[in-house]
């Protein structure tokens, strides 16, 4: 199972900071995701943890304050690939609406393969998260939100969706979509990732469609 590489913009302390600590960093995350995987958040235990990476209980907590702290390092790490996922290239970002969402659709489920289990386990457990900590998750998920909301309202200026669509309800919609292929893409087998990305959009772009006024 692999999981999101920690970048530049998630914290941690200077004092721990160094390129043994940040390695150590990266091995107690990849711990976590598989703990949390197979085991939950509730069934997760910071021994173990500790163990998968030859480390002490204790020395965790040279890391972290509380188990609470690694899920959400966990969950902002993966957050933040998924931020990647609305910068565009140039030719992207010129052209039509239905070829953005594509485009978004096909980067969202390359990110996804990518994670494997890791991003099933951030989306079950990130309601364990403290109040604080789920207050800067949602707003991280609020910025692609609006981006995919963006794409949505050109689409209806461009004369690609109807009018009568609801942003919201479609955005949400998309993302719920999304969010849920992990859970059932290995185990139906019967569909590559491509083909699947590829049916989410005849699904979305159709249903989205300005409809034909009746004959």
């Amino acid at each position: 199972m692999s999981i999101p590489r920690r970048d530049t913009g998630d914290a941690v302390p200077a004092a721990r900071q160094g390129t043994s600590h940040e390695a150590r960093w990266d091995e107690i995350l990849q711990a976590a995701a598989e703990e949390f995987y197979e085991r939950g958040f509730r069934g997760a235990r910071l021994q173990d943890i500790a163990a998968r990476v030859g480390l002490l209980t204790g020395s965790l907590y040279y890391y972290i304050g509380s188990k609470e702290d690694l899920l959400f390092a966990l969950v902002q790490s993966t957050h933040r690939l998924g931020l990647e996922t609305s910068i565009e290239d140039a030719d992207t970002a010129a052209s039509d609406a239905p070829t953005r969402l594509r485009r978004f659709i096909e980067r969202q489920l390359t990110l996804m393969h990518d994670l494997e289990a890791s991003a099933g386990a951030v989306q079950r457990d990130m309601p364990f998260l403290e109040p604080e900590h789920r207050a800067q998750i949602n707003e991280m998920r609020q910025h692609l939100h609006n981006f995919v909301r963006d794409i949505l309202e050109q689409g209806i200026t461009e004369g690609h969706f109807d009018p009568a669509t609801d942003l919201g309800a479609a955005t949400n919609s998309i993302f719920g979509l999304l969010s849920r292929t992990p859970d059932w893409a290995a185990k139906d087998g019967r569909m590559t990732w491509e083909e699947i990305g590829d049916w989410y959009v005849r699904l979305l772009v159709r249903g989205m469609a300005v409809k034909q006024p009746a004959v």
